[in-house]
């Protein structure tokens, strides 16, 4: 099928006029309203994008780029519903892109009466909050995460099958308190012997829940706030591939095995933009600015970045005429990505240590065995601040919005840091002086 674009219903229109997603598939047609309207005067139809950059008036700016927002999430499910019917092999038509768009985008939760305070239960205020929360997310426009939904419903299920393992009577928001949270701590790890980051994720979740619940007025235990009510983090090292192990993958030779190519060559384009899975497997021509740039609208965050255009990045997308080989499932490409390390040779003795199950475990591992597809972006921000690309710089490129989040995707050895250092002014001048 052929990309989608963005066109006006009136490209002529003197006042707002709507924006359609508009593409084929053969000689099949679909318009589909977005809803989103807009002054002619403020559209770019060269990038199919509204102009952000209105100097003198900062809230038509900022609607203008809440249109961008919204519209990027219409180009990005049509590349999600190709791909999972690809990986499914179903026969993309036109009707079934409606269907799947209007599940998206023209579903209205039905109206929930206001219940009475006293009368919501913890499960039921989750159930519902998890039911209508794209729908209440604020600021507006601003997409959740399918995986973050998928998040909050596996938080829920535990918190039953937990109510229902302490037979302690009704789990309910009077109920959470430290001793629900030291049993609770304890039925993650021994239960159901989940690492310490595992456990910290569903308090955390938990307490999303509890601080919405708070501020709507339906819960008032604020027990959730202290500071023993801590979600657990446990720092893990994240292999990143150096330069050396970059040049065995670019090196291999995959002729003879197209599966693996294009999963190699997807995973370096990955490492040299650091880019997310759900971005760098659908980048389109589109997305090349001036030949030199790539222009992505991200799709966990909405973020748009811009990222020059590395030379092997720019010999892939050459190799494939600016079109990358279409991505399998997360999980696959996870599976054929040691395949593809061990042939490479990227085999260096990696030592992990976690907890898991309130034990601690040492294990080593050969390095291709933990290469997946986020190794990309970590090998990506590892490797330019190694080269000594500031922090700030790389964020813009990442989409980070702190400094703290984005060290943590940095995994730099002892010696690497010392290596680092030793061209730093502070350390030069004084060698320098004694020559």
């Amino acid at each position: 099928m052929a990309a989608p674009k963005l066109l006006l219903r009136e490209p002529n229109a003197k006042g707002k006029t709507l924006i359609f997603l508009v593409f084929r598939i053969g000689s099949d047609r679909l318009k589909y309203s977005t809803g989103e309207s807009i002054e002619p005067q403020y559209w770019n139809t060269e990038t199919q994008t509204a102009n952000e950059a209105i100097k003198g008036n900062k809230q038509l700016s900022e609607q203008l780029k809440s249109i961008n927002l919204q519209l990027s999430r219409y180009k990005n499910k049509v590349a999600e519903i190709e791909s999972f019917w690809k990986v499914q092999k179903i026969e993309p038509t036109i009707e079934g892109f409606r269907v799947e768009l209007d599940k998206e985008f023209k579903v209205i939760p039905e109206p929930q009466p206001e219940p009475e305070p006293e009368n919501v239960t913890l499960f039921g205020f989750i159930d519902n909050y998890i039911k209508t929360v794209k729908f209440t997310r604020e600021p507006q426009p601003k997409p959740i995460n399918l995986r973050t939904i998928q998040k909050y419903r596996t938080t829920l299920k535990v918190l039953r099958d937990f109510a229902k393992s302490k037979r302690k009577g009704r789990l309910d928001f009077e109920n959470i308190d430290l001793d629900f949270y030291h049993d609770f701590v304890e039925y993650l790890q021994k239960h159901c012997n989940h690492t310490t980051n595992t456990v910290g994720k569903y308090i955390k979740t938990l307490k999303v829940f509890l601080k919405e619940a708070t501020e709507a007025g339906i819960n008032s235990n604020r027990a959730f706030e202290s500071k023993k009510f801590a979600g657990l983090t446990e720092l893990v090292d994240h292999i990143y591939l150096n330069e050396t192990d970059l040049d065995l993958l670019w090196n291999l030779d995959l002729s003879k095995n197209k599966r693996l190519e294009s999963v190699r060559d997807l995973f370096l384009v990955s490492c040299y933009t650091g880019l997310r899975f759900q971005d760098f497997t659908t980048i389109t021509p589109e997305n090349i600015l001036d030949g030199n740039k790539l222009k992505i609208s991200t799709r966990k965050t909405g973020k748009t970045v811009q990222i020059p255009i590395h030379w092997r990045v720019a010999e892939l997308l050459a190799k494939y005429e600016n079109h990358l080989p279409r991505a399998i499932s997360n999980q696959k490409m996870n599976d054929y990505l040691k395949e593809v390390g061990e042939l490479a040779g990227i085999d260096a003795t990696i030592e992990k240590v976690k907890t898991k199950g309130g034990l601690r475990y040492e294990r080593n591992y050969k390095k291709f065995e933990l290469m997946t597809c986020h190794t990309g972006r970590r090998t990506f921000a590892t490797n330019l601040y190694l080269a000594g690309v500031p922090a700030i710089s790389i964020m813009k490129l990442t989409g980070h919005s702190t400094e703290a989040v984005f060290m943590r995707y940095l995994n730099i050895s002892g010696e690497e840091n010392a290596n680092l250092l030793m061209n730093h002014d502070y350390f030069t001048k004084g060698r320098l002086r004694a020559i």
